[in-house]
């Protein structure tokens, strides 16, 4: 069984300390790319973004593992300039003999330096810069498993789209599609750009996943299918077997809250600026950019204005797909919604709504979520099972004494089957048991 590493390094200690913002109730972006024409001009570690009514705040993070000095807290004060941001926050996992010097230095310039080398009091180091952050080791544990899943899947993409860089078309897609909704749409100057932009991303790969599976049995990628081939979608997801629709499935709902959060960007953003300047929000401009955008998704972006709770949403998403796993156990569903609001600072009496704006941005006949036959489950469709199990087990860890599936208290003839099995494929892909 895979264990979390007690003293993270490189990427696992970004990772580290992004499972303490997004504890800490923001809405945590990651490995965020700026590339041109070929060459990689910066990446950027951690972006957190705080949502409160009708302002948003983002701090940019950079960690570090092993030395570092000077040269890093200048660097980060011209991504400052460069993009537009006012805060910047230099994390490292090594003190300084002379620590307040640095930290003085740094704070006359804008960044906060924290210094922690002792992982035990990182909570402490970090509230100075996460206030009112309602940490818990449940929580905490399971956001790292959750960015492991992600690292993995990631990581195996890449190595296919090499191994079958003359065979298959699906893992070169699936890798531009990722690289443009996590990177590539970033940069864009204004958040109306960004919208529109992102919904082009979004129209370039349609149905990306059932194109997968089309390859998957011998056929063209190219062909217009809309669907999943039934054995491909079985396999997926009534055996729980490993494939590249785990890895498509993923992508495909990481694009839609992108979408999701980039429309409650755009609702926040005709009060707020960035980069000093219009934001994008000159009238002739917006209207002309959002004419663009396909008239379901524009009367989305207006219903969404209405929800009294729609600024905690991209917080609310995050959570509920990357550590809930997309599903609500209908057993608990009370302290189901409970839960879900607590960590995403939604009431729960509007948990029903937030759940609802999936639907509403993005319409499905009949909807986004399905029951599954005799389990006592409801959930996103088409939602990758890696990350179904990381929810299974958050599960198994709040509800039960024991930390025992057994011991949870399901109706359903196949509903601790299907957590379970829904964990098991969580631990093949975290032992990088990948085929």
């Amino acid at each position: 069984m895979a264990q979390l590493p007690d003293l993270p390094k490189g990427k696992e200690f970004e990772e580290y300390i992004s499972a303490f913002f997004q504890c800490g109730g923001y809405y945590v972006e990651r490995n965020i790319i700026e590339r041109e024409e070929k060459e990689e001009v910066l990446e950027l570690d951690i972006v957190a973004t705080n949502y409160e009514k009708e302002l948003s705040k983002s701090l940019i993070v950079e960690v570090k593992t092993g030395d570092w000095g000077f040269p890093d807290i200048f660097k980060i004060k011209g991504w400052l300039d460069y993009l537009g941001y006012s805060e910047g926050i230099l994390i490292t996992n090594i003190s300084k003999e002379r620590s307040n010097f640095f930290e003085d230095k740094a704070n006359n310039i804008g960044i906060s330096l924290l210094q922690i080398n002792d992982l035990s009091n990182a909570a402490n180091c970090l509230n100075k810069v996460i206030p009112n952050c309602q940490f818990e080791d449940d929580d905490f544990h399971t956001w790292r498993f959750s960015y492991w899943i992600e690292r993995n899947l990631l990581r195996d993409l890449k190595r296919k789209k090499k191994q079958y860089i003359h065979d298959k078309k699906s893992y070169k897609e699936l890798d531009e599609y990722y690289f443009l909704l996590n990177s590539g749409v970033f940069f864009t100057d204004s958040v109306v750009d960004r919208v529109r932009k992102l919904y082009d991303t979004f129209m370039k790969f349609p149905r990306i996943s059932a194109k997968c599976g089309n390859e998957m049995i011998k056929r063209s990628f190219d062909e217009d299918v809309d669907k999943l081939p039934q054995n491909i979608y079985e396999e997926t997801f009534y055996k729980c077997k490993y494939n590249a629709i785990q890895i498509s499935t993923y992508i495909e709902h990481r694009a839609r809250l992108a979408l999701l959060k980039s429309a409650i960007d755009y609702i926040l953003g005709k009060n707020q600026k960035r980069r000093n300047k219009d934001n994008g929000f000159g009238k002739n401009k917006e209207n002309s950019l959002l004419s663009e955008l396909p008239e379901s998704f524009k009367k989305g972006i207006n219903q969404l204005k209405s929800h009294k709770y729609f600024y905690r949403y991209p917080v609310f998403w995050q959570w509920f797909m990357w550590l809930f796993g997309g599903f609500i156990l209908k057993d608990y569903e009370d302290q189901e919604y409970k839960l879900i609001a607590d960590k995403s600072g939604i009431p729960v009496s509007e948990v029903q709504n937030a759940l609802e704006s999936y639907q509403i941005l993005f319409p499905q006949e009949n909807g986004w979520f399905i029951d599954l036959q005799e389990s006592n489950i409801r959930c996103l469709k088409m939602f990758p099972v890696p990350f179904c199990g990381i929810g299974a087990n958050y599960r198994r860890i709040k509800y039960t004494k024991s930390k025992k599936f057994e011991d949870l208290k399901l109706d359903g003839m196949y509903t601790l089957n299907d957590l379970i099995k829904w964990n098991n494929l969580t631990v093949k892909v975290l032992d990088n048991g990948l085929k």
